[in-house]
């Protein structure tokens, strides 16, 4: 009886959230994201993606349904780079604001909880900020994300790896204590040694941990060729500058997150050069659109709007809203079981590239290597638009 109630008001609920926003001529989109706290650096490149593409959809007509045009409206909260406080706004969200859909927040461990409140309520989320696993294992048929697996994160660094000479050996894999970075290491573990690395050093660090002496000193004395941190921008930034000051010079530093934001070049100027990364979109890639013509027409417009270069985070964020609009037409209405079944048949052209989704949500694809050279990062594996330079230059040989 206790479930029938509850099927009851949910029935009620949407039927109410439909008609409310059919007679506003809007289409609500919920967001809870980090406007502060140690999240917001990169919480700011999914907002300010998300309202290019908005703007771009409402000047062009917005999203047509019914024979009518709406206009979309995002609803945003600071979540404040917390979890629980995230997911207790996008319930607000839902239930207060009457939103249709959701888009979602920066980092794995902020993902899941908001996935399962709009699982709880059955309205689709889709987010270009998480990656791990554990958001897609749980049968959760109302998220979709952007973002490929985070445990195959480093697999294309690892091919790359294969193809260099010096051939390295000897891999140090350091990783924060969050759900992403260690999906990331687990998953780089295995494939590392299935591809016969030796894995010198495995160690988990304090997420936001900004002290890196105590795991450079053991990188130092394990001499490894490969050192791959699984982190976030702050993170990366204390880890770079610390190698320096310590001289820790292996012949490749990776990092997850960092290498492909401007504000990470910029914060370590020449020191940014030669450190790799891993993204699942560059610059240097060029893919028909749907809203824009191609993705080069979406990175000068973005660049000439907020001033910076795009990436792979900025570009996602833009492929949520366009994923979002397309299957509102196909669907033909805003009731949001139909969207989230046309959102899971999705195959759609972007300036991300070709998006479709798993069974379970997430999207197919890989990521790419990408190197900071000059100042600039570019795509080196599996397609080259610049020399890879490798071994990285020793620090006091630069």
């Amino acid at each position: 009886m206790k479930k029938f109630i509850t099927l009851v008001a949910s029935i009620i609920f949407l039927l109410t959230l439909t008609v409310f926003t059919y007679a506003e001529n809007v289409i609500k989109i919920g967001c809870a994201i980090s406007f502060t706290g140690k999240k917001s650096r990169t919480g700011k490149l999914y907002v300010d993606s998300y309202n290019m593409a908005v703007d771009l959809i409402n000047k062009s007509g917005g999203v047509k349904v019914g024979g009518k045009s709406y206009k979309l409206k995002i609803i945003y909260y600071d979540d404040k780079s917390d979890a629980t406080e995230s997911s207790k706004l996008v319930e607000k969200l839902i239930t207060n604001d009457k939103v249709n859909f959701l888009l979602g927040p920066y980092s794995s461990g902020i993902t899941i909880p908001d996935s399962i409140v709009a699982m709880r309520y059955r309205i689709p989320m889709i987010e270009g900020g998480g990656a791990s696993g554990k958001i897609f294992a749980r049968g959760n048929k109302f998220i979709f994300g952007l973002l490929p697996s985070a445990g195959e994160y480093f697999k294309s660094t690892l091919e790359f790896l294969q193809t260099v000479t010096p051939k390295p050996k000897k891999i140090a894999i350091l990783y924060a204590d969050d759900k992403f970075d260690v999906s990331v290491a687990k998953g780089t573990k295995k494939i590392a040694e299935k591809m016969g690395y030796d894995i010198v050093l495995y160690e988990k660090y304090a997420e936001g941990q900004s002290d890196f002496t105590s795991a450079l000193t053991k990188i130092k004395n394990k001499n490894p060729d490969v050192v791959l941190v699984a982190g976030h921008t702050e993170e990366s930034l204390n880890f770079v500058q610390q190698a320096k000051e310590l001289n820790v010079s292996p012949k490749m530093i990776s990092l997850t997150v960092g290498p492909s934001e401007a504000d990470f070049r910029k914060a370590l100027g020449k020191d940014a050069n030669y450190i790799y990364g891993v993204a699942s979109w560059s610059t240097q890639m060029n893919f028909k659109g749907y809203l824009l013509k191609d993705t080069q027409e979406f990175i000068k417009m973005f660049k000439k709007r907020y001033g910076y270069d795009p990436d792979y985070h900025n570009a996602a964020g833009f492929a949520c809203v366009a994923v979002l609009k397309n299957a509102i037409e196909k669907a033909g209405t805003l009731n949001p079981l139909k969207v989230r079944d046309e959102i899971a048949k999705t195959s759609l052209d972007t300036i991300y590239g070709h998006i479709e989704f798993n069974p379970n949500g997430q999207i197919k694809g890989t990521s790419v290597v990408l190197q900071i050279l000059d100042g600039k990062v570019y795509e080196v594996y599996p397609e080259q638009h610049k020399k890879p330079v490798y071994p990285m230059p020793a620090w006091n040989e630069r």
